[in-house]
């Protein structure tokens, strides 16, 4: 009777635990902005791209050509095709102004009319000829804007005075029309008049009544359809210790129960099949709600029509974990999906008890203290590595972009060269304190790479300089595009490979408001 009041009691905290991520799983747990770093053709260049989170609606585009010290020797333009119609069907290119002051910078506004993904085509022309990169854009609608009340007291007062100025016509038309000039009407065109207008009356209410459903089906609409809501999702966690072998698996269930995703693959919707990023179907997160604890996974379909992973657990810290789980769909829709579980505290079989293998080899956990934001914040890694966090005495401020450059170094403070982790030269994970905000990014910036390589024409991507060779050593040093959305505290992970092992380092920082 103990034990089922104390399942009972953890199922109820478990139920409040998740609650907030529910509501969090209305809105985009990442930055909707788009940030890239990469070449296009010789020139180094940063793109940024900031919604307006209303969708039709214009975004603001900004290129840095990077070492660009003389202006007008440069000239940028911009240009946006949807996934399933191409640059060919685009509109024509927007020229990108120089921005005053800065001429390594220039800005364009660029028109979004739905919400899906599109090809962001960037072309830089100067000394060194005319070069271009292909930026995958996701346009997400995440807000629904109100109207103002003076402007709703203005169109009603305009509807108003229409539609007296409608019956006003009509009823003059039907009394005084075919009179002689200065003929007063009689009785029967005064009576027919008034008809007229009580018929009137009556089709403009229903027309105000009819585009009044009209304006509630859109609005419903918008919030059905376009209003971005990632899959609902369930994760569920198993231990189970298997006495015969002294094994102890911990099975982590991740499955997709969404209407907008059936597993069937619909070549003409954004939520067509699934495509590999990185060589895996998902990246799967589990951050603890302290941020206390970490672990990268990437589970395994365990149908074809990919509605349900599976992956296997390393020990982890009992707790409460926030699950987020990164998909991309072949039209280069990406999504994070988000869940939550909870770790148990698991005594193992007996002193000689193993965890099952990993089911990815590329799968990492890890769980250590943070080293807080500094100049150069360094976190001491194996073999007398340290990851060091060039900060640069820059404060972090939501909304602005930044550089977040990170580097290994031995004891002497020379770069050491690393491994390509799932073909990069690292991976850094950012998420808040309260969970609303989580960005898996890379050298390249917040873009998908699957998405970057399909909008390219496939695998053999010349813009993605930073997909390097599984067997190639990569200097360790990176810099990484980003933008906080919002302020608060922050945990920033970052994850390289060396000597065939993931290493994972973790820094704290708060982001001021603007």
């Amino acid at each position: 009777m103990a034990t089922s009041a104390f399942a009972a009691r953890r199922d109820m905290r478990h139920r409040l635990a998740i609650l907030p991520l529910a509501l969090l799983a209305m809105a985009h747990v990442g930055s909707p902005d788009t940030f890239f770093g990469g070449k296009a053709g010789p020139y180094d260049v940063r793109v940024s791209v900031r919604l307006p989170g209303v969708i039709p609606g214009r975004a603001q585009v900004t290129v840095r050509v990077e070492g660009v010290t003389t202006p007008n020797t440069h000239h940028v333009t911009v240009r946006a095709g949807q996934w399933n119609v191409g640059l060919n069907g685009a509109p024509p290119p927007e020229a990108a102004a120089p921005v005053p002051g800065d001429p390594s910078l220039f800005a364009s506004e660029l028109w979004f009319m739905t919400a899906q993904p599109y090809e962001l085509a960037v072309v830089v022309d100067g000394p060194s000829g005319k070069g271009e990169v292909l930026v995958p854009v996701l346009a997400l609608a995440t807000a629904e804007k109100p109207m103002a009340p003076w402007l709703g007291g203005v169109l009603a007062a305009l509807g108003v005075f229409l539609t007296a100025g409608l019956l006003t016509i009509i009823g003059a038309a039907v009394r005084e029309s075919g009179l002689p000039p200065g003929a007063e009407p009689d009785r029967r065109r005064r009576v027919r008049a008034r008809v007229g207008v009580a018929v009137a009356a009556v089709l403009a209410a229903l027309m105000l009544w009819g585009g009044n459903v009209w304006w509630n089906a859109e609005a419903s609409a918008y919030n059905r359809s376009i209003l971005y809501r990632p899959f609902n999702a369930e994760a569920s966690l198993s231990v189970v210790p298997v006495a015969e072998s002294g094994f102890v698996s911990r099975t982590l269930k991740f499955a997709i129960r969404d209407p907008r995703w059936t597993g069937k693959p619909y070549p003409q919707s954004m939520y067509n099949a699934l495509m590999p990023d990185h060589g895996k179907l998902m990246h799967l997160f589990m951050v603890r709600e302290d941020l206390g604890a970490f672990a990268h996974l990437h589970p395994v379909p365990k149908t074809p029509a990919a509605l349900e992973f599976e992956s296997q657990v390393p020990r982890m810290l009992p707790g409460t974990y926030r699950v987020y789980a990164d998909i991309v769909h072949e039209s280069g829709y990406a999504q994070t999906l988000i869940s939550s579980v909870p770790v148990p505290m698991v005594v193992p079989v007996r002193e000689t008890s193993v965890e099952v293998p990993p089911t990815d080899a590329d799968d990492s956990f890890f769980s250590a203290a943070a080293t807080s934001e500094a100049t150069a914040a360094t976190f001491h890694l194996d073999a007398g590595a340290r990851l060091v966090w060039d900060n640069r005495a820059e404060p972090s401020v939501a909304g602005k972009d930044r550089d977040l450059r990170f580097s290994v170094r031995d004891a002497n403070g020379t770069v050491l060269d690393v491994e390509p982790y799932m073909g990069m030269a690292a991976h850094l994970v950012i998420a808040s304190a309260d969970g609303s905000v989580f960005a898996h990014l890379h050298p390249s910036g917040s873009i998908s790479m699957a998405a970057m390589q399909k909008f390219a024409g496939g695998d053999s991507d010349p813009h993605a300089r930073h997909a390097m060779p599984m067997d190639s050593a990569i200097q360790g040093s990176v810099a990484i595009p980003y933008a906080f959305p919002k302020p608060g505290p922050y945990r920033l992970f970052v994850q390289i490979r060396r000597n065939g092992t993931v290493q994972t380092a973790a820094f704290d920082l708060t982001v001021q408001p603007r």
